[in-house]
C-alpha cells in the first residue's frame, strides 16, 4: 500500500513538473541566470507539489531504516539513504532543535530535513537558497521561523553533510552551487551502510 501512495505522489509531481510555471531544467536555469556562475533561484513550491511532498515524506519515515527515493521537483526520482543505526540497536532519538517540531519523528533531525530539500533540487544542482526554499516544504519545520533561523541551520547542516564518510552533497566554490551526489543511486546501494 504505501508503494501505491509513493507512485501516487510521483505520478503527480511528474504531471505537475511538465506543466510547470517555473524554471525546473537545469539548462534553462542557468541560461535565466543574471550571472554566469549562479543558478536562477527557484520558487516556493505550490500547495499541490508541497503536499505530494509532504505524503512522500511521511511515508518515508514511517520506515527511516530503508533508502528512499523522493521526487524532485524536476519530476526525477532521487535516492536518500536510510537513517544510520548505532551497532544494530533501533534509531536513537536526536536533539531537538528549533526549527523543528516538536511532534516530529524522534529520530527525524536537521540532516534529515537538509538532506531532503537537497535531493529534491531540480537538477540536482542548486544554491543554499534553493535547498532553504526546498526544507519549507517539510511538515516538520516550524513554519514561522524567520528566514535568517532556517539559513543558519541549513547552512550548518550543508556543512555536516558534506563532511560525511560518504556524502550526498558537494559544494562547488567556483560555481556557488551545492550538488547532490546520491541523485542517481538505487536503494541496493546503501544496504550495507545506513547513512
Amino acid at each position: 500500500m504505501p508503494d501505491k501512495e509513493v507512485n501516487r505522489a510521483a505520478k503527480i509531481l511528474m504531471q505537475i513538473s511538465n506543466n510547470r510555471s517555473c524554471t525546473f531544467n537545469l539548462g534553462e536555469r542557468l541560461e535565466e541566470s543574471r550571472a554566469v556562475n549562479s543558478l536562477e533561484m527557484i520558487h516556493p513550491c505550490n500547495e499541490e507539489i508541497r503536499a505530494c511532498f509532504r505524503k512522500e515524506e511521511a511515508l518515508r519515515y514511517r520506515e527511516p531504516e530503508r533508502a528512499f527515493s523522493y521526487t524532485a521537483v524536476d519530476g526525477h526520482k532521487s535516492v536518500v539513504p536510510p537513517l544510520k543505526r548505532c551497532s544494530g540497536k533501533p534509531l536513537k532519538k536526536i536533539c531537538h532543535h528549533d526549527i523543528l517540531k516538536r511532534n516530529k519523528p524522534s529520530y527525524f533531525s536537521l540532516h534529515c530535513l537538509v538532506r531532503d530539500a537537497a535531493s529534491r533540487l531540480p537538477g540536482g544542482v542548486g544554491t543554499r537558497d534553493d535547498v532553504c526554499v526546498l526544507a519549507r516544504d517539510s511538515q516538520f519545520i516550524v513554519e514561522d521561523i524567520s528566514d535568517s533561523q532556517l539559513n543558519k541551520a541549513v547552512r550548518g547542516g550543508l556543512d555536516r553533510l558534506h563532511y560525511e564518510d560518504d556524502p550526498c552533497v558537494k559544494y562547488e566554490r567556483e560555481k556557488s552551487r551545492w550538488t547532490y551526489l546520491h541523485r542517481d543511486r538505487h536503494g541496493e546501494d546503501f544496504e550495507d551502510n545506513s547513512t
